[in-house]
């Protein structure tokens, strides 16, 4: 079985931070609950899984979303020697903060996933439970780059830019998204997307939260909806969402919030055009995308955005760097930003934070029933969790993994008392 997910954005908590202990609990009880659906096979007969994969396909931490890159405007993707040094210092508190995440990787690569044999009759035995090996990848996102340099010891943990298996092939996939692109041999130039989150919501939130322009309705969900989100839903979240709730019915601080971010939006406006940001496409992407963020806009903003981004593009072929059948299964980019680009000429699935709906306000559709559902003036703001998919069995059908706070923190445990007279723990593929 293959289990990918991403976007995990582990901060060194200088200026946000995502509570991991829940979120961890979460994860593995979905993936130990897929490992259980995945044993049943198409006759109805269940059989253990074979091995388990799990990829983390990017973005595992979020190395740019730090007070450091702020204090004097340093930028991770410079090359100097203090540049490099901030870099395995941002790194080493991101995995410092990151130590449920690692200690759970760690105990299910000594251990491997217990699940529970199968009768002769082939049935899930729950007395005698079994090892499944576990291996486990992380892919560099556009985020994260750095990470490996700064983690030598990680013996067991496989680095790579891409990993292939199961009919897919995985990776972040900030290289196929308009707003990540960057020239390959200019290292030292951002893409939109990465100076957007340093030069702009790093500034604005070091700003916000220290000195005297301090306001105490920032929250740090606030400030990592916003750094969490797709780029072109910025401008909205800002004016529509964040502003509203952090201001809290004060018109002073709505005002001093306002200064702020229309301070930091020019100051990033003025680095994107020295940067020499590039965007592909026909008009000043830039300068559009500025303009937005300097006042409020109509609703549908985001989507005629990405409307005139992908509308030119060419969607009777895909990357010609498609090896495997199934297609792709990225990190980064949303499913909206890939049926764009490349219509029905790639199978793609996509683990990227979708655009939010602009009509979340109001009165909303439902989705499986003919109702009306009433939504609050002013949604909670609340960061999405990380999205996770698992690919189960050997006809590939690729399942949604529910990471979300509804999600309950439940794995199968053997009952010792009734297995305690059982013979050891065997591996998958050992005679009884």
């Amino acid at each position: 079985m293959l289990v990918v997910t991403a976007n995990w954005n582990i901060t060194d908590g200088s200026l946000w931070r995502r509570p991991l202990r829940g979120l961890v609990a979460r994860t593995w009880g979905a993936v130990q609950r897929a490992a259980l659906r995945a044993g049943f096979r198409h006759d109805g007969h269940y059989a253990p899984i074979d091995r388990l994969d799990i990829v983390f396909a990017g973005d595992t931490c979020d190395l740019l979303s730090s007070q450091q890159w702020v204090t004097d405007d340093l930028r991770p993707w410079n090359r100097s020697t203090r540049v490099a040094t901030i870099r395995r210092q941002v790194a080493a508190a991101a995995l410092r903060r990151a130590a449920p995440l690692l200690r759970q990787a760690r105990q299910l690569l000594a251990d491997g996933l217990v699940v529970p044999a199968a009768t002769a009759q082939g049935r899930p035995y729950l007395r005698q439970p079994v090892k499944v090996p576990v291996s486990i990848t992380l892919l560099a996102g556009d985020r994260d780059g750095f990470l490996e340099a700064a983690t030598p010891e990680w013996q067991q943990v496989h680095w790579a830019e891409q990993w292939q298996g199961y009919g897919w092939q995985i990776e972040h996939g900030q290289r196929f998204g308009p707003l990540h692109h960057s020239q390959r041999d200019q290292a030292d130039t951002p893409s939109f997307s990465q100076l957007l989150t340093v030069g702009l919501l790093a500034r604005f939130a070091a700003a916000v939260l220290d000195g005297a322009a301090r306001v105490a309705g920032v929250t740090a969900d606030g400030l990592r909806l916003l750094a969490e989100s797709h780029p072109l839903e910025v401008p909205d979240l800002f004016w529509q969402r964040f502003l509203p709730q952090a201001a809290g019915g004060s018109q002073d601080w709505a005002t001093r919030l306002a200064t702020q971010w229309k301070k930091a939006v020019k100051a990033w406006h003025r680095e994107a055009v020295c940067s020499q940001v590039q965007v592909p496409c026909q008009f000043d992407f830039v300068g559009r995308f500025a303009g937005a963020l300097e006042a409020p806009s109509d609703e549908g903003h985001a989507e005629a955005l990405l409307a005139d981004l992908c509308g030119t593009a060419d969607r009777s072929s895909g990357p010609d760097d498609v090896t495997d059948p199934a297609g792709l299964l990225l990190g980064h980019p949303t499913e909206a930003v890939q049926a764009a680009a490349w219509g029905e000429a790639v199978v793609s699935r996509c683990l990227g934070r979708p655009l939010a709906v602009t009509s979340e306000v109001g009165l909303v559709s439902g989705e499986t029933v003919d109702v009306k559902l009433v939504q609050p003036a002013v949604p909670a703001l609340r960061p999405a969790s990380p999205r996770g998919l698992a690919v189960m069995g050997d006809a590939g059908r690729v399942e949604p993994l529910d990471l979300s706070h509804h999600s309950p923190a439940v794995a199968w445990q053997p009952d010792e008392a009734m297995a305690a007279w059982q013979q050891p723990l065997q591996r998958t593929g050992e005679a009884a």
